[in-house]
């Protein structure tokens, strides 16, 4: 085979394929010459002024060159600012701590038996009337215990309060039992993929 000449030697067969094939076949592995830095050295771009040192100053500096943007005097670092400077009071002044948290009360165990027995009977003579919160108010403890003590109780209230709800319900007109009945609908496609 005769090696064929080119500018930068004689290039046989066997490399030309080979070049041919990634100029060809693998044109995503090819380096282009659209970056950044080849432009700028291509076009002989300069940096920016802020950026060169300055001819007056032999010491090195910090340089700070923000983005451009309209100016804001929240842009200066508060290292920049003089000590002096109102800007750095005003800053130093609004970053105060925020107040301190409450402290939680602590747990009390006060109640005995004899309490919690008064506070199921109650509940259970007459659960609208003795409701958990007006129950808490009186024994001076959380809604939680109540529940937890008066948890059997729940049942009776429920069950009263299931009446009621029949009882409203009774009462509604077509357009209003349609339209709740849309809203369970819709509530139930909340949680399907459909």
């Amino acid at each position: 085979m005769l090696p064929i000449s080119s500018p930068s030697g004689p290039l046989t067969a066997s490399s030309r394929f080979y070049k041919i094939c990634a100029q060809v076949l693998l044109p995503s592995f090819r380096r282009h010459q659209t970056t950044a830095r080849r432009t700028r050295s291509r076009l002989n771009i300069k940096p920016d002024a802020s950026f060169l040192p300055t001819k007056t100053e032999q010491h090195d500096h910090i340089i700070f060159n923000p983005p451009p943007s309209m100016p804001n005097v929240y842009h200066t670092p508060n290292i920049f600012l003089p000590k002096n400077d109102q800007r750095k009071i005003q800053k130093s002044s609004s970053q105060q701590l925020p107040p301190p948290m409450p402290k939680q009360p602590e747990k009390r165990y006060h109640l005995t038996e004899t309490d919690l027995a008064e506070m199921r009977s109650l509940r259970s003579q007459d659960p609208l009337e003795w409701s958990v919160k007006k129950l808490a108010k009186k024994f001076n403890c959380s809604n939680l215990f109540v529940m937890f003590v008066t948890e059997k109780l729940a049942g009776q209230k429920k069950e009263q309060q299931e009446q009621v709800t029949a009882l409203v319900k009774s009462r509604w007109s077509d357009k209003k039992r349609i339209a709740r009945e849309d809203r369970d609908v819709r509530k139930e496609k909340w949680f399907s993929d459909a």
